[in-house]
């Protein structure tokens, strides 16, 4: 009898707490709450620290995402709370962020696609070395493997420099 009561007791305070761990929202849209202006949000798989800056003086703080594929994982953290949203390209997700207790800053998060641009030029490589003429180099280059040293290292450097750009494509939206 005794367990059956403390379950039932249970069960009321879930209940009634429940609404006290929803999302909070003002004007009709989620609220997250913030001391601090620096925000960190997380990409996908990228979190930047400090990323972002709410600013109260804007009527409308907007951050533009690069969606690479069909929809992005953006999560926003604050020193006090955090959101998630799915974006897509094309897509806005507003909220508000209340800051230190009294700005309410309207906010929205705006999914786009980078434009596809074909590259004309031939990609530069890194090492642009040919294999020597000279019968003496020629034989070392051919012994030593070099021309294929030198394409593993130019292809290493088209990796890095594509990693690099879709972190920039993904920070700066450039």
């Amino acid at each position: 009898m005794k367990t059956l009561k403390l379950l039932a007791t249970s069960v009321v305070l879930t209940i009634s707490l429940t609404p006290a761990f929803g999302q909070t929202t003002y004007k009709g849209l989620p609220l997250l709450m913030a001391n601090s202006s620096t925000v960190n949000v997380r990409v996908g798989k990228v979190l930047v620290n400090g990323f972002w800056n709410i600013k109260p003086e804007y009527d409308l703080n907007s951050l533009h995402i690069q969606v690479a594929g069909q929809k992005e994982k953006v999560i926003f953290y604050t020193d006090v709370d955090s959101a998630v949203y799915e974006i897509s390209p094309a897509k806005t997700e507003q909220f508000y962020v209340l800051l230190n207790r009294k700005h309410y800053v309207l906010t929205e998060v705006k999914g786009f696609k980078r434009p596809v641009v074909q590259n004309t030029q031939s990609k530069k490589k890194l090492l642009d070395i040919e294999k020597p003429r000279s019968k003496v180099f020629g034989t070392l280059w051919e012994k030593h493997h070099v021309g294929d040293v030198v394409n593993d290292i130019n292809n290493y450097a088209d990796k890095a420099s594509d990693s690099v750009n879709w972190v920039r494509g993904k920070l700066f939206g450039n």
